[in-house]
């Protein structure tokens, strides 16, 4: 009798215990696909994961319309988003322009500052993180209306993506889903 008592005690005690494990440490077969795998680097007396790339968390995106810089007329997008792992790494945060169809065709221009080297129309800004993580809940690109090089008068359906890159391991580590708009050049 005695070892059913202690055996009934020790499962009422352990259960709890047992429970209070299970919520405090969840284990998920589910994955972001915007977190690249981490190495292990084993030296000795350090044993901690090191992430091989600086990870992006995209929040969310908006544009204005009307906006003029150096005497530009054209729109401000305003990105929202944080990068983890990526303390004094230079980055660029850029921005792709498409026409909203469903081949996602690239706008295209000549000007040299907002283009990539395919032809495709983009902008792009400079930063550095100082944290880790680092939260830019602000972060402002500028992309004049010449330079997206589309037909005056006509209402056009666009839409654009954003991309981080590190410049100094020359890799991209992050891209936004579409953010879509309409625009109608003067």
């Amino acid at each position: 009798m005695n070892n059913r008592h202690f055996f009934a005690r020790s499962l009422v005690l352990c259960t709890p215990f047992a429970i209070l494990a299970q919520l405090a440490f969840p284990v998920s077969a589910q994955r972001s696909l915007s977190t690249p795998a981490s190495r292990i680097d084993v030296t000795r007396r350090n044993y901690a994961a090191v992430p091989e790339d600086p990870e992006a968390i995209y929040e969310g995106a908006r544009v204005v319309h009307n906006v003029t810089v150096n005497g530009e007329k054209g729109m401000q997008v305003h990105a929202k988003f944080r990068v983890r792992y990526g303390l004094n790494t230079p980055c660029m945060l850029i921005a792709y322009f498409f026409y909203d169809d469903a081949r996602n065709t690239p706008l295209k221009t000549d000007d040299p500052e907002y283009r990539d080297k395919k032809g495709g129309v983009s902008t792009h800004v400079n930063f550095t993180p100082a944290y880790d993580p680092a939260l830019y809940e602000d972060l402002q690109l500028f992309m004049p209306y010449e330079a997206l090089n589309v037909e005056s008068g006509v209402n056009h359906a666009l839409k654009f993506y954003l991309a981080l890159y590190d410049k100094s391991g020359e890799r991209f580590f992050g891209k936004s889903g579409w953010y879509k708009f309409n625009l109608t050049m003067p």
